[in-house]
């Protein structure tokens, strides 16, 4: 059985993976290779806040984790660290990228075009799950596993009432005995 610790840790996990970024329009994206380790593992989902104005491009700074697209023709986004910022023949910033794991920077700046967004966090595994999950399943398995948390958690506060009330039975039990321990008919 779970305990109610290791219940919490998966409620907060999910709250993590779904309400939080769904709430503020950030993005959960699955990291597929080790270019960021040991930061970020592996199957880690990053949640990513999207740039979506000059002042959020304007705050992108050395050390932030970032994600882009690296070429026009191909749509897997990329995560890694901010190491330098420039300007680009267009006067606009542009970003020096490596990965953590990487021994060289990566070859071509990331220009405004390219930048879809800034890592906000990210949640060990939790990629690896989100993966094996079909898209259009999504929904169902996070309803399911949203009622079984919340059943889970019903049963966990009755069975911790019920603890409780067998302990304070034992406890008047105790107070009713005089204080040599012999109560009054023997």
């Amino acid at each position: 059985m779970l305990s109610a610790a290791a219940a919490a840790v998966v409620v907060a996990a999910l709250l993590a993976l779904v309400a939080v970024p769904r709430a503020l329009g950030w993005v959960p994206l699955t990291v597929l290779s080790g270019s960021m380790e040991p930061a970020i593992p592996t199957g880690s989902q990053v949640v990513v806040r999207p740039v979506g104005s000059a002042e959020d491009v304007a705050r992108v700074s050395i050390g932030d984790v970032i994600t882009f697209l690296p070429r026009p023709d191909d749509p897997t986004p990329v995560t890694h660290r901010v190491v330098a910022v420039g300007s680009g023949a267009d006067g606009k910033p542009s970003f020096t990228t490596k990965g953590d794991a990487n021994r060289d920077p990566d070859a071509a700046a990331v220009t405004v075009l390219q930048l879809r967004g800034v890592v906000m966090y990210h949640v060990p595994v939790a990629g690896y799950l989100a993966t094996a999950v079909d898209p259009n399943q999504k929904r169902i398995v996070v309803l399911i596993g949203g009622i079984a948390l919340a059943g889970y958690a019903g049963w966990q506060l009755i069975q911790a009432s019920r603890s409780f009330r067998r302990e304070r039975a034992g406890r008047v039990r105790h107070r009713s005995r005089p204080a040599g321990g012999v109560s009054p008919s023997e």
